[in-house]
């Protein structure tokens, strides 16, 4: 991978950016700390009220986004904690799972056991058999009289009873309500996003004791004063992804940006680095945006599928508007070919620019 994307042009040079009036490297090498004096890991608390459900309680807003740049880094290592499923169209993990009828698709439905007349094999809830006053039970089909359990009939399995339309069904369907967006999807089709505790490894803990970095080549940067990581760390982001992907089957998508060379005049249209400011407002949090060459960028969206980040595409499109430097197109990583493709059709593309 990393061999397809070097055949690209470097970005012109960029500068450091910093948050809340802390340089990158003293960010991170403070999480370290933080992470050490903890007793070494970092691991998620629970909170429906934050994105996904977890939160990294006391380590700041921008710690997700440090933690993964420095597991890449090898200063943590990622460790399994939990599974979240997630809404497909809007990423929330606030949803409503239950059964609906295969028919109407309405969740008023109810289990009900089933009886079983040996005699003439008829198979029903047990509203459909009269009760006798013995105790017993009129079959539906032949009429017979049931008094014997075992002998006569049986007690088996279960059933789901639509109380709206009375369809009665085996294997109903499971389908999610977002509570966030009211989207209905079936479990099928819902996504699923893993959840990270993070260990200080010995690396990290020797960047602790010399207090620096070990290195400061691969801090993200942005380019033209935009939220844009540069080439070298969107590499290695992709090669997480990729690990991700082959660990826990894990498919992401990528939204490709191809912009067009700058207009003539230059004071008709706003700079590119304000375009690529608005393009990163449209993304989600866990959406990582980098440039890969001159005039191409990539968008990783974790635990996304191509409808949604197609979706997505076609609502950044619209809200760009006609204007828009770039020509946006998505696709899904589900194997390492996937990718390999996507990135030497960019550099095609790039060369024949």
């Amino acid at each position: 991978m990393s061999d397809i994307v070097s055949q690209t042009a470097e970005p012109a040079a960029v500068a450091s950016g910093d948050n809340a009036g802390m340089g990158a490297k003293e960010r991170l090498l403070a999480l370290l700390q933080k992470t050490a004096a903890a007793g070494g890991t970092i691991s998620p608390t629970a909170n429906p009220n934050t994105e996904h459900g977890y939160e990294y309680v006391g380590f700041g807003e921008d710690v997700k986004r440090d933690l993964g740049i420095l597991a890449r880094r090898n200063y943590l290592e990622e460790r399994f904690f939990d599974r979240v499923v997630l809404c497909p169209k809007c990423d929330s993990h606030h949803l409503n799972v239950r059964e609906i009828c295969v028919t109407c698709r309405r969740s008023h439905i109810t289990r009900e056991g089933l009886l079983h007349h040996f005699r003439c094999g008829y198979v029903g809830l047990p509203a459909e058999f009269v009760t006798t006053q013995d105790g017993g039970y009129v079959c539906p089909k032949c009429k017979g009289k049931l008094h014997h359990l075992g002998s006569e009939y049986d007690r088996f399995g279960k059933a789901f009873l639509c109380r709206g339309c009375g369809v009665i069904s085996e294997n109903p369907p499971v389908e999610a309500v977002c509570l966030a967006c009211g989207a209905h999807t079936l479990a099928d089709d819902l996504v699923s996003a893993p959840v990270l505790s993070y260990v200080l490894t010995s690396r990290g803990a020797a960047a602790v004791r010399s207090g620096c970095l070990l290195d400061d080549d691969e801090e993200p940067v942005s380019v033209a004063d935009a939220p844009v990581y540069r080439r070298t760390v969107m590499l290695e982001f992709l090669d997480n992804e990729m690990k991700r992907l082959q660990q826990f089957n894990s498919r992401f998508s990528l939204l490709l940006a191809r912009s067009a060379s700058p207009p003539a005049d230059q004071k008709a249209a706003p700079p590119l680095s304000e375009w690529l400011t608005r393009l990163r407002g449209f993304l989600r949090e866990a959406d990582l945006i980098g440039q890969v060459a001159d005039s191409l960028y990539v968008v990783i969206m974790p635990q996304t599928k191509r409808s949604t980040a197609e979706a997505l595409r076609q609502r950044i499109s619209k809200e760009l508007g006609p204007d828009s430097p770039f020509d946006l197109s998505t696709v899904e990583i589900a194997e390492p070919r996937d990718l390999a493709q996507a990135l030497t059709g960019l550099t095609t593309r790039s060369g024949a620019s």
